[in-house]
């Protein structure tokens, strides 16, 4: 903790600091309006504390106009006033009521959306076709499916049944035509359909409802901005074709590890990156072209495990049956070699002996546990340090000088009900935010793939070294300005500009009048 040893020393260095502060702030300000001209309207204009468009539009002399129109806004879109999308869907469920999706949701989440009479997309064709037909027509119109689908069990099936077209999964109504979800493919796929859905919290079953409908992250902020986040976590959740892509439903393509790759990578998702790294990543890479993708996912047949090999065994739907203990991503701690969890321990030794001895998977997973457990450590240091500056109300800004966040309240993050936020809060918050959700995290995302560069110098250990000395560094210097502000008797205010800006202002948080978030019945 910082001490004032020398009162009248600090002062004399307290009163050095600010001379040469004013002195710097004349400088820039001299600068600042040889930089806007000397013109004396954008010298004026230069003193504003928070510049808005209409500042640039007289600064620069460019027009100020929507930013729909069509037009190129030079410099950074300045100059141009944001106007939203024109249409939104509704959301629905727990939180429905308090954000809305993009239209190209509909695609995605089929069944509430796509399908319903509200928001069918409908068609200039009309008529009742047979699969034939539609071939025909789609042979001219959209070539590229057809060809997949000629290519496709579906067209040449070989369990002697008769194909299966167009009208069986759309429908032969062109005024009707329907989106499919999993519901339709469970139709003829009743097994695998019946394993995706019996999936935990933390399976693809879960990915949208529980995973968008009901995260903050998806509720506070505008549509525009999520949705991408929505569109990776329907697919996965309502439609099989998030990994048996249209129109060939290739059991072989779902089997490569890029399959899985489109989500399943980055920040809070680094399996895919980790899968690479390793051995087993780096074995796919050199000799992946040259395997039969065609064959089961057994161990005679491929020289190492995939994604599939490993968490879809013997075709298993119900990807949490080869999952481990589930931690939120890897974001809550849990010591996965516990007693406890033998069950589950002996299930990924029985995996990892299709090539390897039994002691050789238990000193591995050991190795995870350990790394995992020690990671925490750091997190904790962290918190500890964040926890102490709010108590003492030297965060910068504190709770209360935020935007609220999406439940209308002001809550500190590290308190029940408060929200661990990457955006709209004190940096030193921010920082322990990505300490956990995107370091912490890939320690275990390393461990667990045997990606062991980046499980420490990478993405990983060394990585939270950094972080946590960024931490240490911030709090010393909030300490020292809360010190010499006491001794000068300055009462510090945060800027406005940490509750309000143009973006700022479309967060949830405002829109929340009494402060508490209401659910609603589904």
């Amino acid at each position: 903790m910082y001490r004032l040893r020398e009162p009248g020393f600090v002062l004399g260095v307290a009163v050095f600091i600010l001379i040469g502060l004013c002195l710097y702030v004349a400088v820039s300000e001299n600068s600042a309006l040889a930089f806007w001209g000397k013109d004396d309207k954008k010298a004026a204009l230069g003193k504003s504390s928070v510049p808005t468009q209409e500042f640039f539009a007289e600064l620069r002399e460019e027009a100020l106009g929507p930013d729909d129109c069509g037009e190129v806004f030079p410099a950074g879109g300045l100059t141009a006033t944001y106007t939203g999308p024109e249409k939104v869907f509704p959301a629905y469920g727990k939180y429905g009521t308090l954000f809305s999706f993009l239209p190209n949701i509909r695609w995605y989440d089929p069944g509430h959306y796509y399908n319903s009479s509200e928001y069918h997309p409908g068609s200039p064709v009309e008529g009742q076709f047979e699969n034939d037909e539609c071939v025909m027509c789609h042979t001219v119109q959209t070539p590229g499916i057809v060809a997949q689908w000629r290519r496709s069990k579906h067209a040449f099936p070989s369990w002697g049944k008769d194909e299966v077209g167009c009208d069986r999964c759309h429908g032969n109504d062109h005024q009707k035509l329907q989106m499919p979800d999993y519901n339709t493919c469970g139709e003829c796929h009743a097994k695998q359909m019946a394993g995706h859905r019996a999936g935990d919290v933390g399976s693809h079953a879960h990915a949208y409802r529980v995973g968008v409908l009901e995260a903050s992250w998806q509720i506070e902020k505008p549509a525009e901005e999520v949705s991408a986040c929505a569109t990776c976590h329907a697919i996965v959740e309502n439609r099989c074709d998030g990994c048996h892509t249209r129109h060939d439903f290739s059991a072989a393509e779902a089997r490569k590890p890029n399959n899985c790759g489109v989500c399943h990578t980055g920040l809070d998702h680094y399996e895919y990156e980790m899968y690479n790294q390793s051995y087993h990543g780096m074995l796919y890479q050199a000799n992946g072209t040259t395997w039969d993708w065609k064959k089961p996912m057994k161990p005679e047949n491929y020289q190492a495990p995939t994604c599939a090999y490993c968490h879809m065994q013997n075709g298993e739907h119900n990807v949490m049956k080869s999952a481990t203990v589930h931690s939120n991503m890897g974001t809550a701690l849990v010591d996965r070699g516990a007693p406890k969890h033998k069950a589950k321990r002996d299930g990924w030794v029985k995996v990892c002996q299709g090539c390897h001895s039994p002691r050789f998977g238990r000193d591995q997973l050991e190795a995870m546990d350990e790394a995992v457990k020690l990671s925490f450590t750091k997190y904790r240091e962290a918190v500890g340090i964040v926890a102490a500056l709010y108590e003492q109300g030297l965060l910068d800004p504190m709770p209360k000088d935020l935007a609220p966040d999406w439940t209308g309240h002001f809550t500190f993050s590290f308190f029940p009900g408060g929200e661990t936020r990457m955006h709209n809060t004190s940096d030193i918050e921010r920082l322990n935010f990505e300490l956990l959700v995107y370091v912490t995290n890939a320690v275990y995302k390393a461990m667990a793939h045997f990606a062991w560069y980046n499980a420490t110098y990478g993405l990983g250990a060394f990585k939270q070294d950094r972080l946590l000395t960024q931490i240490k560094a911030e709090a010393s210097r909030l300490r020292r300005f809360a010190a010499i502000e006491r001794e000068l008797g300055i009462t510090y205010e945060a800027d406005e500009f940490w509750n309000h800006g143009e973006y700022t202002d479309l967060l949830l948080g405002w829109k929340i009048k009494e402060g508490k978030v209401k659910p609603v019945k589904e």
